[in-house]
């Protein structure tokens, strides 16, 4: 069986949930972008920052890539760049995660 089929599940808490909050949060702050990764063959449910799925790192790969179509380059890198620092925040203070 072929795991296209499988249901892919929410994220449980954890430093998982978080970032991938954080980046969902990011791509609905955008005004358009969501539309924009709809009409590129991203379903919306996927995008929803509430409740984050536990996506392939393929769909995950396909969702920046578009984000980087939609965005110009010193938009793009700087949303990597507050990515890279709100990781490091956690990682560094494993303790925030409860209250996020």
């Amino acid at each position: 069986m072929s795991y296209y089929y499988d249901k892919t599940p929410a994220l449980g808490a954890g430093l998982a949930r978080c970032v991938m909050r954080f980046i969902l949060t990011q791509i609905k702050s955008r005004r358009g972008l969501t539309t924009f990764m709809e009409h590129r063959g991203v379903n919306g449910r996927w995008l929803k920052p509430d409740d984050p799925y536990n996506v392939r790192v393929t769909k995950l790969l396909k969702i920046m890539e578009i984000k980087a179509h939609y965005q110009d380059d010193d938009e793009f890198l700087d949303d990597w760049k507050e990515i890279g620092e709100f990781i490091l925040h956690i990682v560094r203070n494993p303790n925030i995660i409860h209250f996020l």
